[in-house]
């Protein structure tokens, strides 16, 4: 090979491989800084549209299950309400039971018929105050969607008002207390009125489990998308980490070969002393 001082292939050789390691150790450091094997459109652009259309899809999932969970609060209240009139018609059986009892004193029946008014009117808060933000599903005969999947499909709440709204009207004063209907009242009317509020609770806690499975679901399917995403960008941090410790090495010999070949043309200069 020709020495000249107009051309110094060697040097222009060693330029060549130390911008090729300096541009592997950019990327690898790029790598092992954000943790992404594509951290940007630049990097690829196909896998990172891909991966960002992933993002978005994980996002839409992350809302909707928070949602979801916002509306078992709604489920929660009803069903707390519910399950405490429940507990009263209980405690009501008992007094009308004993309402039937044609043996029982006048005094003994006031009694009882004032502690039937309380249990009565108890109820009747219960239902009419089981709101969870503005919204009551006990006391409404309306339906109430609520998102459920990134489709925009919607989980529908039935209000509780077809079952439970004549509760308190036909659970009257003036039939439970009367001797001869007592016991028509008790077998009849209360058990009518036991059985729907039966199917309210039902419902309700339908609701409650159609949404922990809805959520459920949501969650192994961004868990899924989670995975994949990881399969599409994600970095592998230990084969980085010594791809950069090997590229700083074939930096530092690149950067001294190229001062050896930016030298060489100094020889010539000993020809001429």
């Amino acid at each position: 090979m020709t020495t000249s001082v107009n051309t110094n292939l060697a040097a222009l050789v060693a330029l060549r491989t130390l911008n090729t390691v300096s541009t592997a150790l950019n990327s690898t450091q790029k790598r092992v800084s954000t943790g992404y094997t594509v951290a940007d459109g630049f990097d690829n652009g196909a896998i990172f549209a891909i991966a960002q259309t992933v993002r978005n899809s994980i996002a839409g999932i992350t809302a909707v299950n928070s949602e979801l969970k916002g509306s078992q609060g709604l489920v929660s209240v009803a069903n707390a309400s519910l399950t405490q009139v429940s507990d009263l018609m209980t405690q009501i059986r008992d007094v009308l039971t004993r309402l039937a009892d044609q043996g029982v004193t006048s005094d003994t029946r006031n009694q009882l018929s004032s502690q039937f008014v309380f249990l009565m009117t108890t109820i009747n808060n219960n239902l009419t105050t089981a709101v969870y933000q503005g919204v009551n599903l006990v006391n409404t005969s309306g339906s109430l969607g609520v998102i459920q999947d990134v489709l925009a499909n919607q989980l529908v709440f039935l209000g509780q008002l077809s079952t439970v709204g004549t509760l308190v009207s036909n659970l009257s004063i003036g039939g439970a207390t009367s001797v001869t209907s007592a016991g028509t009242f008790l077998l009849q009317t209360f058990l009518t009125e036991l059985n729907l509020l039966a199917t309210s609770l039902n419902t309700v806690g339908s609701l409650n489990q159609a949404i922990a499975n809805q959520v459920t679901f949501n969650s192994n399917v961004k868990d899924a998308l989670t995975e994949g995403l990881g399969a599409l960008v994600d970095a592998d941090l230990p084969a980085e980490s010594a791809r950069l410790t090997a590229l700083q090495v074939k930096q530092q010999l690149s950067t001294q070969s190229l001062t050896i070949a930016n030298n060489s043309s100094n020889i010539l200069l000993s020809l001429f002393r």
